[in-house]
């Protein structure tokens, strides 16, 4: 991977990050429940008296401290922009949305929302995972857990969600209807665009490729 290579994957992996922080953002300011992993940032964030973007940075340094105790080689570049860059994406994308009359929306259209919030993490998933660059250190965690006790990676993370989205509400994490929305449709939405991340990403690195080598060729 040359310099100009990886200065591109650079680039897309942080705005796969952003697409994705921006829709947690969304969803947050929805008020009817996220996923598990967002109802324990923003229980969080209720307990320490502080946004929920300053609480992910909190969890995540943790998280990412424990990987390098245990398993230091699962941490790649990736790991380090979205420890730094997740929460102050997040704060940011509220503050947008807090703009905006989300609150005074029914509860169709706040569902609704959702949904679409559930889309936009899928396709920010999908370019930032097609870049090879390293994930967020939560989505380290259950591979680690697996190569330790060896069992099943669907096991691993359903008890990791669980857990996430019991402490989260016990902390005062919001959890309705956006919860259960959330749960039935990442899976088969991140399924959906994982493909397309895959080829958007291929043909700009490729087309970066080749633009080098044709300037290699001219000179």
């Amino acid at each position: 991977m040359n310099k100009k290579n990886l200065i591109t994957r650079l680039i897309l992996f942080f705005l796969g990050m952003t697409i994705i922080q921006f829709g947690v953002g969304l969803s947050l300011v929805t008020n009817i429940g996220s996923d598990s992993f967002t109802v324990f940032t923003q229980g969080l964030s209720k307990l320490l008296h502080n946004t929920p973007g300053m609480a992910n940075m909190l969890i995540l340094f943790v998280l990412t401290a424990i990987i390098l105790l245990v398993d230091r080689k699962r941490i790649n570049i990736g790991t380090f922009i979205c420890l730094i860059g997740v929460g102050p994406v997040i704060d940011f994308s509220i503050k947008i949305f807090s703009m905006l009359p989300i609150d005074s929306y029914n509860i169709i259209i706040k569902a609704l929302l959702i949904v679409l919030v559930q889309f936009i993490i899928a396709i920010g998933f999908s370019i930032l995972s097609a870049t090879n660059l390293g994930v967020a250190p939560n989505d380290i965690v259950p591979f680690i857990i697996q190569d330790k006790t060896k069992f099943q990676y669907r096991w691993i993370r359903m008890s990791l969600d669980a857990t996430y989205l019991i402490v989260g509400f016990l902390l005062g994490g919001k959890v309705w209807i956006g919860t259960i929305i959330s749960m039935l449709t990442i899976g088969p939405f991140i399924q959906l665009c994982l493909p397309y991340g895959t080829k958007l990403v291929e043909f700009i690195v490729k087309s970066e490729d080749e633009e080098t080598i044709g300037q290699v060729v001219e000179n």
